[in-house]
């Protein structure tokens, strides 16, 4: 009665026309009858008032008055309980592409960044880059002195159909006399289920080596392999 009072006093003569919600009725009657709602319009996907349009939008109209001014006898459904429900935490199995990765050992401490440069079901590539300190030298396929050195990595794996896959790796470091370089290749078949065919292939080469001319070594193998 308030909204009608006022749209009365303030709002005339704009408001004396009827309303596309009740075009029989003048704008006054029609907020006074409470036949146009005055709820401002809501655009998300949840409101603020939704438990109280939900109870009006579900009565039903038993009697449809023809006067104006007469408002319908509305009857309501009953009210069914849900049931109560436990909230289930949300998981993303998304990972980033880039990475930072520092440490070391007794070897060599060093610091690498990363980069998954395709990464899919079927293909992986994955490149590193970093710097750092080698403290024995040699050891695992490092320069031949201790001091500051700068490594790389190229890590390559494919998928070739549903029983076979090839993997690649190489590995390069770098300091103040040589460099290293080592590289392996891997192939698997699966004869069956519990059965896989690898073939293995690796070279490693120092700049160092045979008297500052440099040096190249091969090894290859092929293994017949079975899980138990």
């Amino acid at each position: 009665m308030l909204a009608g009072w006022w749209l009365a006093i303030a709002g005339l003569p704009i408001y004396t026309q009827p309303l596309p919600a009740a075009p029989e009725l003048p704008a006054v009657a029609a907020v006074a009858a409470r036949q146009v709602p005055l709820r401002r319009p809501c655009y998300r996907l949840s409101c603020r008032d939704a438990e109280w349009t939900a109870a009006v939008a579900s009565r039903q109209r038993i009697w449809a008055p023809k006067a104006p001014g007469v408002r319908p006898r509305t009857v309501a459904h009953p009210l069914v309980k849900l049931p109560d429900r436990r909230l289930a935490p949300l998981h993303s199995p998304y990972s980033s592409r880039d990475f930072v990765r520092s440490g070391g050992n007794h070897v060599k401490w060093d610091t690498r960044y990363g980069l998954e440069a395709i990464r899919s079901p079927e293909t992986s590539l994955r490149i590193e880059f970093g710097t750092g300190v080698r403290i024995e030298p040699y050891t695992d396929f490092g320069t031949a002195v201790m001091g500051p050195i700068a490594t790389g990595q190229l890590q390559l794996s494919q998928e070739l159909g549903k029983r076979a896959s090839f993997t690649q790796q190489v590995q390069v470091e770098t300091g103040r006399e040589n460099t290293f370089v080592r590289q392996t290749l891997a192939f698997d078949y699966e004869l069956f289920p519990q059965w896989t065919l690898r073939s293995d292939f690796e070279l490693r080469h120092d700049t160092l080596g045979n008297g500052g001319r440099g040096s190249t070594d091969t090894e290859g193998s092929v293994k017949l392999r079975r899980a138990f």
